[in-house]
């Protein structure tokens, strides 16, 4: 490999690396005493630990509902909301009885005196 095409190789590196060094970096320094500086890793705006509080946020009230209002209406109550327009579909669609829901349910009412 000529001179050139290693400065080139070298070049582009070093450019990607600033372009990722503008959204944000960090300096450590080594054992050696080294200062080195590297980009900030690129994060999920949505994290998982998020996503799964929301979906046991969802099932938790799903069964806390089929619990106080009995399984027969919760089902005529989703059956309405699944004659209506698309965010009804929509919330009829998440909020139709599953099997963990139920198993929520049960295990409430064996809990419960």
């Amino acid at each position: 490999m000529t001179d050139y095409a290693q400065f080139e190789k070298r070049r582009a590196v070093l450019s990607e690396k600033h372009k990722k060094m503008a959204r944000g970096y960090t300096a450590r320094i080594g054992p050696d005493g080294l200062i080195t500086v590297a980009p900030k890793r690129l994060r999920l705006p949505i994290r998982l630990r998020v996503i799964v509080f929301a979906v046991v946020g969802a099932l938790l009230f799903k069964s806390l509902l089929i619990l106080s209002t009995g399984l027969a209406t919760y089902e005529s109550r989703i059956e309405v909301l699944r004659g209506g327009p698309a965010p009804e579909r929509a919330a009829a669609w998440v909020m139709q009885p599953d099997l963990i829901s139920r198993g929520l349910v049960e295990m409430m009412i064996k809990a419960l005196p």
